[in-house]
């Protein structure tokens, strides 16, 4: 029988009581269902034997010898031994569920700060770098892998041979993955597919900028984000997650590393310059000048000294970014005080971009266990610049059309330039006076124009004694919409049932965007009852056309409805009452559980209220 023993944390070693004797195992039994496929990280208790390259029949026999201690993986070499400069086999009982026995399954071991080897019972099925006990037998290469398995038992051993010298990190520190051979490719090549159209997107926008200021030849700003964004996108891919390993391109670990730090510093040199070009006022030369002096310093001495060297000062000298991002600031704050247009976009920008870095310092320094941002971070600050730089063009673009025809219409006698000009003044005034009146996004009227037409409507309610109703209506949990779809969907659904809304309304009606995702309709001679079937309507018809809202119980997107009306005999003393009314039965609509019309007499609101 085998014996296995249970450890604290830290490592130590068996003792003689049988009541420490409990095995190392990852249970994984019991994590599918019927929902879920398998797939499970491997995060738990491994026998840990240091400056041991042990083979699993090796591991089996210590094992049985009750020698071994426990260590919870993920995990550093410093964590156990004090040092990174070290080797040693980790190994663990893996529990399956019985249905996976005989079937391929894989595991995915993300990039290590180390060589090694792994094993499945006796088998090896993956491994990255060359594993050795020394600098000289040992080679790393940070890569991410694959392996692929058939176990024959539902109980399986895994053992992982480790080094790690002349680097500033070591051990198994990333999280491993198994699971079903498809669910595990999926995932690995998904995550690989999104970086590398991101990276590309990025690489893209940057050769467009710089063949862009090329020919222009005046575009100085142009031509340095276009170098940012390059140079990042080449730092991307030789740094992680190391995709450059899975290609073609056959390039050493030394020299992968090396050109990851040099476009690392190229891309911080660049993004200063970029920042110091914009803000030509408010940065100083000398920090400039600084700046630039200590990063190329730092290029030079990466290309010509090891990994363990050149990494470490880079992290060191990496604390310099905190003030440096704080004087970034600064500089921006003071364009914005000079009315700049591009301020708070660069102030945005930066932020995500620093919290990105940051995020990564943090990871690659073993502080915290997260994802990395820095890529999503540039590739959201490189979008909002380009959306800048291409407004900015077609402003100076537009600009000089403009000049173009005033030129043309300098050439006319004076009469024809001035009837020309009154006539685009007077139509400018009606387009700037219509699109007062009108929201922007959904094209029906704004609040403007509602609070001007109701007071008109109700003032001619009370001359003529006649009825005034107003509808008004609210999108289910759109808030939940929006965190699940995203604000651009959010604006188009508002787009559709407002179009759905439209087709229900008489002609002498005023529909108008009240605020947010709520909106009013004012429905001038027309009683409680008129008014609550068309506001029904409108239900039911946004109802209807099924609009997919995941977030909502029925799984598609509903109105909830609010009326009041007034007549001879129910009165109100001012339109805000009126108001006041439909929006309480709005209230009323979601409070009894949404999708639903609510309506009230304003005499009977009345009653209620008091």
């Amino acid at each position: 029988m085998i014996v296995f023993v249970n450890i604290n944390p830290t490592i130590s070693h068996a003792n003689s009581s049988d009541d420490d004797k409990i095995a190392a195992l990852i249970n994984l039994s019991e994590v599918v269902s019927a929902e879920h496929p398998f797939y499970s990280a491997l995060d738990g208790e491994w026998f840990i034997f240091l400056e041991m390259l042990l083979s699993p029949t090796e591991v089996h026999s210590y094992i049985l010898r009750d020698y071994a201690g426990t260590v919870q993986l993920p995990s550093s070499f410093e964590e156990h031994s004090g040092s990174t400069n070290t080797y040693a086999t980790y190994a663990t009982r893996l529990k399956i569920p019985k249905e996976y026995v005989g079937r391929t399954l894989a595991i995915h071991v993300p990039f290590q700060y180390s060589a090694y080897k792994l094993y499945v019972d006796r088998i090896e099925i993956a491994s990255n770098g060359q594993v050795g006990s020394d600098k000289n037998s040992h080679q790393a290469e940070m890569a991410p892998r694959l392996g692929y398995m058939v176990p024959t038992t539902d109980e399986i051993l895994l053992t992982l041979q480790v080094s790690s010298f002349e680097h500033i990190r070591g051990g198994i520190e990333n999280t491993m993955f198994i699971g079903e051979a498809n669910v595990v490719a999926q995932k690995f090549n998904t995550k690989i597919i999104w970086t590398l159209f991101v990276n590309g997107c990025i690489c893209i926008m940057g050769l467009f900028m710089i063949l862009f200021a090329w020919f222009r030849r005046q575009e100085r700003v142009f031509f340095m984000f276009g170098l940012f964004c390059l140079f990042f996108s080449v730092r991307s891919f030789y740094g992680y997650p190391f995709y450059y390993t899975l290609t073609i391109l056959e390039l050493p670990w030394l020299w992968g590393t090396r050109l990851e730090y040099i476009f690392t510093e190229a891309s911080i040199l660049m993004f200063t310059w970029l920042i110091s070009e914009w803000y030509k006022q408010q940065f100083s030369k000398k920090l400039l000048v600084f700046i630039t002096y200590i990063i190329s310093v730092l290029m030079v001495i990466t290309v010509f000294t090891k990994p363990v060297f050149f990494e470490a000062l880079y992290f060191n000298v990496f604390y310099l970014a905190i003030p440096l991002v704080v004087y970034f600031i600064v500089v921006i704050v003071k364009g914005y005080l000079t009315s700049s247009k591009k301020d708070i976009v660069n102030m945005v920008g930066l932020v995500i971009v620093s919290i990105g870095s940051l995020n990564d310092f943090a990871i690659s320094e073993g502080w915290i266990k997260s994802i990395n941002l820095s890529l999503p971070a540039v590739g959201i600050y490189v979008v909002i610049h380009v959306i800048l730089m291409s407004r900015s063009y077609a402003e100076k673009v537009f600009e000089t059309e403009s000049l173009n025809e005033t030129l043309i219409q300098l050439n006319t006698t004076l009469d024809e330039k001035v009837n020309l000009r009154t006539e685009q003044l007077t139509k400018m005034n009606e387009l700037l006076e219509k699109q007062a009146l009108i929201d922007g996004l959904t094209g029906v009227y704004n609040r403007h124009r509602f609070n001007e037409y109701i007071r008109q409507a109700f003032q001619q309610s009370l001359e003529e004694g006649s009825s005034l109703s107003i509808i008004m209506l609210d999108l289910d949990e759109f808030k939940k919409y929006n965190d699940h779809y995203g604000h651009i969907q959010g604006d188009y659904l508002l787009k559709q049932v407002v179009e759905i809304v439209a087709s229900y309304l008489p002609s002498n009606s005023l529909f108008a965007r009240f605020g947010g995702e709520e909106f009013v309709i004012v429905l001038p001679k027309m009683l409680l009852s008129e008014a609550y079937m068309i506001a029904d309507e409108i239900r039911q018809g946004v109802e209807d056309e099924k609009l997919p809202h995941i977030k909502r119980v029925d799984g598609y997107a509903t109105i909830s409805v609010g009326v009041a009306s007034m007549t001879t005999q129910s009165q109100c003393n001012s339109e805000v009452e009126l108001i006041d009314a439909a929006d309480q039965q709005l209230y009323r609509s979601k409070n009894a559980g949404r999708n639903i019309t609510s309506s009230v007499d304003i005499i009977h609101y009345f009653d209620v209220q008091h």
